[in-house]
């Protein structure tokens, strides 16, 4: 075989080749955006001291842990609270939340303040179920003694012709108690739904890594079917599932599910060159932040304060409907927060003119999230004080927070996770061909080889050639012509260096 060129080995790592450029594809990232404490005094009220110090202990950036006390209080408000900022308008508290930094950044210690409370409260729960449980089967029993001895009666009567006696209420032990739910990790739609049916005011879903859950929608559902259910618990609404082996299918009255989880730069920019704008992914409030120093901490979380504000969350009662069903007790905007609020609208039309792809998705849910999260602080003041005075409106103040939250703060943390402008095609086909030398380990190929793949924008010869033309400007690959008389065969070889960079 004549090799164009050779006289130079392409295979040789320490003359040859040069080191790889790790950043292809890599958006150029603005800075972390950053609170004054005047400005999160104001957004965060009674816990913006609690807040710090929760940040300080676990050594993580502050926006980590109040991002996961709003997204868990959205849970345990859940359904018992839905805001309306006018007629038509209603919306769940629900909160889905992406923590997004490297490894060693702290994500999984800002989590740990808030979900170790709420684990806490789930322990709680659990003893109490089992004692209801043992009283229930103690009851049981005497009620299926009684349903014996009723049947027996009954038949006996029946059989001398007279009236059987009326079966008697000690004959049934009632309804088996229900284990109640505040968070789950990693389950089923089906699961979901079945938990959702009997813990009516919805749930927290909390996992260390996102990107991993979201990638995997749709692996055991034959595609298309985990996706627009977790959309669906967003807006909860009533749905219905139909289980497989069975005629009768699950039905929750309001689908809720809050969200709260990391993940790193690299995977999120991964799923986002993968992902189909459906909505999934420009539904999560993100936080960037740059991390913080090493040190050892001088402040104590108050647990008790977390986990005391967080029951009271949880005891708020919902309302029924005229045939006595529980429905959600309707939270009323006043005529100034409302105001306030169709005043953002405008300002998030403006800033939609400006952004494209998930970034502009994004902004558009922006209001929705300021109705949310007004809701969410109200409540999150109410359980934080002492006078008992239940939350009867969302008024301007509580707007004006959430506007300066998610407008201010939040918006920019979107645009730096998210946000920068697409990445061209031939750049986004790079970095999935990078992808595929990494995972496969490859060293010599085709471009028939990424075509056969069957990969999003690698489908032709020329948007295959195009992405490894950027490959090779950042020294991955090099072209490598093979000559046998007739037309040479071009081949890519992959540069040797990639073995050492983890």
């Amino acid at each position: 075989m004549n090799i164009a060129g050779a006289a130079v080995h392409p295979f040789d790592p320490t003359t040859d080749w040069p080191e790889p450029d790790m950043t292809i594809g890599n958006p150029i990232r603005p800075p972390a955006p950053i609170m004054s404490d005047t400005e999160f005094n104001q957004v965060y009220g009674p816990w913006a001291q609690w807040l710090r110090n929760a940040a300080e202990t676990k050594n993580a950036p502050i926006d980590y842990v109040a991002l996961s006390l709003l997204t868990t209080a959205s849970a345990a408000i859940g359904n018992s609270r839905w805001a309306v900022p006018w007629d038509g308008w209603s919306e769940p508290p629900v909160l889905w939340g992406m923590l997004v930094g490297d490894p060693s950044s702290g994500k999984s210690p800002a989590l740990d303040a808030v979900l170790d409370p709420v684990k806490e409260l789930e322990q709680e729960l659990t003893e109490t179920y089992k004692a209801q449980l043992s009283e229930w089967q103690a009851k049981d029993e005497i009620a299926k003694l009684q349903l014996a001895q009723w049947k027996s009666d009954a038949k006996t009567a029946l059989g001398d012709g007279d009236e059987p006696p009326a079966k008697p209420d000690e004959a049934d032990a009632g309804p088996k108690p229900v284990r109640q739910r505040i968070r789950v990790s990693d389950v089923t739609t089906e699961k979901i739904a079945v938990l959702l049916q009997s813990t009516w005011r919805g749930l927290l879903l909390s996992r260390d890594e996102l990107s991993g859950w979201i990638g995997s929608m749709d692996r055991y559902s034959g595609g298309g079917g985990d996706r627009p259910f977790w959309l669906e618990t967003y807006g909860g609404r009533s749905y219905t599932v139909d289980r497989k082996g069975s005629d009768e299918p699950i039905l929750v009255d309001h689908l809720s599910v809050s969200i709260i989880g990391g993940t790193q730069p690299d995977k999120l920019d991964s799923l986002l060159v993968k992902s189909d704008d459906d909505g999934l992914l420009s539904r999560f409030v993100t936080v960037y932040p740059d991390p913080v120093p090493l040190k050892r901490p001088d402040a104590i979380i108050d647990s008790d304060a977390l986990s005391n504000g967080l029951s009271r969350l949880r005891e708020l009662t919902p309302a029924n409907d005229e045939q006595g069903n529980l429905r959600p007790f309707y939270i009323h905007f006043s005529d100034t927060a409302a105001d306030a609020l169709h005043e953002f609208r405008r300002q998030c039309r403006e800033w939609e003119g400006d952004a494209s792809g998930l970034y502009k998705s994004h902004i558009g849910k922006m209001p929705g999230l300021v109705v949310r999260i007004s809701n969410v602080l109200a409540h999150l003041d109410w359980c934080a004080s002492t006078d008992g005075q239940y939350v009867s409106a969302i008024d301007v103040g509580h707007v004006g927070r959430a506007r300066h939250l998610v407008g201010e703060h939040l918006r920019n943390h979107a645009f730096r996770a998210y946000g920068m402008t697409k990445l061209p095609v031939e750049v986004q086909g790079a970095k999935v061909i990078a992808g595929i030398i990494r995972s496969e380990g490859l060293r010599l190929f085709k471009v028939r080889d990424i075509q056969h793949r069957g990969r999003t924008g690698l489908a032709t010869a020329g948007e295959v050639r195009a992405a490894l033309n950027v490959l090779i400007d950042a020294d991955w690959l090099r072209m490598v012509k093979e000559d046998s008389g007739g037309r040479p065969t071009v081949s890519y070889a992959v540069n040797p260096r990639l073995e050492d960079v983890s």
